[in-house]
């Protein structure tokens, strides 16, 4: 018993330790830290357009000017205008200000009127949002929230209440983290370089500019799939996205879309039969760069076995998914999340480490909407969390944009565990 309680002890550990903050750890494929934009030194940057939605003068056709020319920078950020702007209120400034008007459900006059200007202002605040914001007469903390584009429970941790009911008229509240070093709030820091241990930013490109949001305040891509707001904190805490349970039909494909779009990259726990039956699906998988472990080659709890026969189970699961994808699986994650000595003897012995997660029960079974699994992950994720998916669930697919967005405002990145890692210092 008490060889069985270290063990299981060391395999829980090992979900909360391999990933934390390391100097000179190495980085290896599929691993990286991925700050899901570059040019993040600007985040969260006052909009710079507070005079423009404060002046109530009328733009339409034919009008020139500096005014123009933020309306057209202003309508580019949100995804309705393509062009370099100019300053010339011409027939696609004109046809940009109709398509706001039609996806905001405002009248379709073309016209940059007080209705249009504060529908603007708006959308625009959502994805560029001041640092902070001072509470006005009547305001609530989720009637902020929504002003901004940000969730509750994030303005909350973000500002440490207690007791979100509880703010009051002047209070300033900080709108994404502030790391306080001469009380101004966050300075602009430099990424880290792969000189200071090999992480550093993804090489996502910029947005491209697209034919229109798919709702108000999203900007679109030209396959019609929303794009990524730009304006996210330096990472400077750590989580790892993981899946269990795939690869599945119909939600897997989606999730690799959304992970594309953000440029994170996630651990996939595959079930050996599935894999042999969407081999198609695993292969997209390992081509995304994401990690493959493995979780079994059957959903069938394996503790009680006998060594030969988890040692079978294992090596079917993990050459199944080597000889599919080219990728060498390295993690084993046990069906069920039941665990024992001989699961942890046998995995290590096919190079298998044990890694199991740190949100109690996951975060999405049960869920009755995707805004309870991103709940669920914001009040768990702590630096160095593994955190527990599923493929399979659509209530995970519609969480994951939101759920991504939201850790990356409280400073998270996302990396994965790499090959043979080192255990915790016993010495600290």
């Amino acid at each position: 018993m008490r060889k069985l309680g270290v063990c299981l002890f060391l395999a829980i550990v090992a979900a909360a330790t391999l990933i934390a903050p390391t100097a000179g750890v190495p980085v290896f494929p599929g691993e990286g830290f991925w700050c899901l934009l570059p040019g993040a030194g600007t985040v969260f940057a006052q909009s710079g357009h507070e005079d423009f939605f404060r002046e109530e003068k009328f733009l339409r056709f034919g009008d020139r000017g500096e005014r123009v020319r933020v309306l057209q920078e202003i309508l580019k950020t949100l995804g309705f205008y393509k062009d370099p702007p100019d300053g010339i209120f011409g027939e696609k400034t004109k046809g940009a200000v109709l398509n706001f008007q039609e996806r905001v459900g405002i009248e379709r006059d073309g016209v940059v009127g007080p209705k249009t200007l504060e529908a603007l202002e708006t959308e625009y605040l959502k994805i560029k949002p001041p640092e902070k914001h001072t509470v006005a007469e009547g305001e609530t903390l989720s009637a902020i929230a929504a002003r901004y584009g940000i969730s509750v429970p994030v303005l909350a941790q973000v500002n440490n209440l207690k007791n979100p009911d509880l703010i009051y008229v002047g209070q300033v509240l900080w709108l994404r983290p502030a790391k306080s070093q001469n009380g101004s709030g966050t300075s602009p820091q430099e990424p880290p370089s792969e000189s200071s241990g090999g992480l550093g930013p993804s090489d996502q490109s910029e947005p491209k500019d697209g034919a229109g949001p798919s709702s108000a305040g999203e900007r679109t891509a030209e396959n019609g799939a929303k794009e990524v707001p730009r304006y996210f904190p330096l990472p400077d805490k750590r989580l790892c996205l993981t899946f269990d349970d795939g690869p599945d039909p119909v939600t897997t494909r989606a999730i690799l879309a959304t992970l594309d779009r953000y440029g994170v990259k996630a651990t996939f726990f595959v079930i050996g039969e599935k894999a042999a039956r969407y081999p198609d699906i695993l292969k997209e998988i390992a081509a995304a760069g994401h990690v493959l472990g493995v979780h079994g080659y059957e959903h069938r709890a394996l503790s009680g076995l006998s060594g030969r026969d988890v040692q079978k189970e294992l090596l079917r699961a993990k050459n199944v998914v080597k000889e599919i994808s080219g990728q060498e699986p390295y993690l084993y994650r046990p069906p069920m999340g039941v665990l024992d000595e001989t699961q942890v003897k046998e995995a290590s012995s096919l190079g298998l480490t044990v890694l199991m997660w740190t949100n109690i029960g996951g975060a999405d079974l049960g869920a009755k909407s995707s805004q309870e699994v991103v709940d669920r992950v914001l009040q768990s994720a702590t630096d160095g969390s593994v955190i527990l998916l599923h493929e399979g669930l659509q209530t995970t697919v519609e969480a994951l944009p939101s759920l991504i967005e939201n850790l990356a405002r409280l400073g998270f990145g996302f990396q994965n565990v790499g090959p043979n890692p080192r255990p915790p210092d016993s010495s600290k």
